[in-house]
């Protein structure tokens, strides 16, 4: 590098050498690589935290659906019926109701049956002239992931009217688990 003399504008000949900076030196290098290794770390478990919440809240938030278009079923039949009589021991909920503008004669009325078995609810229909097919295949299947259901028939104190309560408890795999309950009035009493 030349260096100008402030006095005359003359290029002198004196040279003045300086060291020329091309790089980083390995120390450096190391340092900016574990530092860096120490962000990617934090972002990555950030991102699997984020993660597993996202699957976690995405499997409550299926589960509670499930739930509520199975209790909506119920509650039309129930709501529709004039009795309801629940099996503890083959965990069957059964609603009768009798068809409108008819007598009291046996095939005057329609049963509807929601039964568990195994992780899912099932739902059939049925007449005395065409009985319900109470099989658990997949055409009957209202609600699966279930680990229990359990229904009870109550009296209203104020009212003397008769209402069901059920609840339902759902499990999706270790991920999510879910409970609701629900009371339901008889209309048709």
């Amino acid at each position: 590098m030349w260096r100008r003399n402030k006095g005359n504008g003359t290029i002198g000949g004196d040279m003045v050498i300086k060291k020329a900076r091309n790089g980083y030196s390995l120390m450096e290098l190391m340092i900016a690589i574990a530092i860096s290794s120490f962000v990617l770390i934090g972002i990555i478990g950030l991102i699997g935290f984020g993660t597993k919440n996202m699957h976690l809240t995405q499997a409550q938030v299926d589960l509670q659906n499930q739930a509520k278009d199975a209790t909506n079923h119920i509650s039309t039949y129930v709501m529709e019926g004039n009795s309801v009589l629940w099996n503890e021991a083959s965990k069957t909920l059964t609603v009768t109701k009798q068809k409108i503008g008819t007598n009291n004669l046996p095939e005057d009325f329609e049963w509807s049956y929601y039964w568990k078995k195994d992780d899912g609810i099932y739902f059939a229909k049925g007449t005395p002239s065409e009985p319900a097919d109470l099989t658990a295949d997949k055409k009957h299947l209202l609600l699966d992931k279930v680990t229990d259901f359990t229904c009870e028939e109550k009296k209203n104190e104020d009212s003397g009217k008769k209402y069901l309560h059920i609840t339902l408890k759902l499990a999706d795999e270790d991920i999510a688990e879910f409970e609701c309950s629900k009371d339901i009035m008889m209309r048709n009493q």
